[in-house]
């Protein structure tokens, strides 16, 4: 049940669970603690539901799913868990981990229930299930308000920010909150984070790890901006890995530009800084390609590419139908747009071309036929890894090692599932099994 800004009076200000967050963590916490009976409010600061979740593009990584048996495509909990735990580069919570991975398959199944019908992707990458149809993101958002509003004890208050927690005698028992009408507390015998990340926030980036101080935040929606830190840091609550963030390389104005234009064998590109010069591999991880473009000069740089790519690419040509690349007949007329010395410019696309590469790049497909193309680039934050420290039912732990009573967490703003290293798709799982785990406990 949706209430607007209807004056503070009318408002009953007590619930059983608070849940602080809209996106999918948040939903999926509301609606496990509500099928408890128990009286839920949650609350979200933007004006619409969704958080990052709805910007989901691809698909959720699972195992041993009803998908795999059907498919004949296997991908097991210990392929699952080995992949979670290798990418983390070991430093993930095992045990959190193994929640993860077991429940997984139950958490698909719920999705089918709710009319989110997937399918696995390939042989290639057995890990992923993407939808039969439609956008990921979109669905999942749509599927999990759908389901809330089943739910009369259920209330969901938009542009509602929640400031701080309120703690009495040790415990957290509700959250002062800010919406239209003014400012003012909401009472419950549990609070469930589920925030987000920081990734909208680049002074607080740069506070966890110096080296992203000029990370870009156009991958991500405007609320992800470390509230649920915040507030859990001034009751005490400890952090996790939080030094570690996802970073890519990213086209101007926030359109995904997808890495694969630079590295396909014969159609590709190369990265050029403000000096037209080649810095990087630019088949690495994207957030290697992403840490060395904060490196350069204004922390920028230009995919360059020609019109093979152009046509053979549908994601080569999203920069320019915003009017957000630039087109030339020659490099010297290129480098002019640009803003890069045109000799230097033509002398790294000749050495490039003849094959002489000193970050040992091994697909080399060539920049040669005009009209040729470049398109501003930007380190962006994709994902904060780290989070506030939980243990197995979600409760959110202190920094002398004790659970915060009355304090629960899910989602991005929860740390140790990914140490320095996440698998796609395992995102919008954690959403669901941490949501589920933290909604029903704060039920209880």
């Amino acid at each position: 049940m949706f209430t607007g800004c209807a004056p503070q009076d009318n408002k009953k200000n007590e619930a059983d669970v608070l849940i602080v967050g809209g996106g999918g963590a948040g939903l999926v916490a509301a609606i496990e603690a509500a099928k408890t009976g128990k009286k839920v409010i949650l609350v979200e600061k933007m004006p619409a539901l969704g958080g990052n979740t709805i910007i989901s593009a691809t698909g959720i990584t699972a195992s041993d799913t009803i998908y795999h048996q059907e498919s004949g495509i296997s991908f097991t909990k210990e392929d699952h868990y080995q992949r979670t735990m290798t990418t983390s580069k070991n430093l993930a919570n095992g045990d959190l981990v193994r929640i993860l991975v077991d429940e997984s398959a139950s958490a698909v199944l719920w999705l089918k229930e709710l009319g989110v019908n997937l399918k696995v992707r390939s042989e290639a990458e057995p890990f992923w299930l993407v939808p039969v149809e439609g956008h990921y993101g979109a669905q999942l958002v749509a599927a999990y308000i759908q389901e809330a509003n089943k739910y009369s004890n259920l209330e969901i208050r938009l542009n509602t920010k929640a400031n701080k927690l309120i703690v009495e005698n040790g415990v957290v028992v509700g959250a002062e909150v800010t919406d239209n009408d003014g400012t003012y507390n909401i009472s419950s015998k549990a609070v469930v984070l589920a925030t987000g990340g920081l990734n909208n926030n680049p002074e607080m980036i740069a506070y966890y790890n110096a080296k992203y101080a000029n990370i870009h935040t156009q991958m991500t929606t405007p609320g992800a901006t470390g509230d649920g830190i915040t507030m859990a840091l001034e009751v005490n609550a400890e952090l996790v890995d939080m030094e570690f963030f996802q970073v890519r390389p990213l086209s101007s104005n926030g359109n995904w530009y997808h890495e694969r234009i630079i590295s396909t064998e014969d159609l590709s590109g190369i990265l050029i800084n403000k000096e037209g010069v080649r810095f990087t591999n630019e088949t690495a991880a994207p957030r290697t390609v992403a840490s060395e473009i904060l490196k350069q000069s204004d922390a920028l740089a230009y995919i360059i590419f020609d019109q093979r790519v152009y046509d053979a690419h549908a994601d080569a040509k999203k920069a320019f139908t915003i009017g957000r690349g630039e087109k030339a007949d020659t490099l010297a007329a290129l480098a002019a747009l640009i803003g890069v010395d045109a000799a230097t410019l033509e002398a790294t696309v000749t050495s490039y071309n003849e094959g002489e590469d000193a970050f040992n790049r091994t697909a080399l497909g060539k920049v040669i036929e005009g009209p040729f193309y470049a398109v501003k680039t930007l380190p962006s934050n994709h994902y904060t890894m780290g989070g506030l420290k939980v243990n197995e039912l979600a409760q959110v732990i202190n920094k002398s090692g004790q659970v915060i009573p009355g304090l629960y967490a899910a989602g991005e703003v929860m740390g140790g599932l990914y140490g320095d290293g996440r698998v796609a798709g395992n995102n919008t799982l954690d959403d669901i099994v941490f949501g589920k785990i933290a909604g029903f406990n704060a039920a209880q």
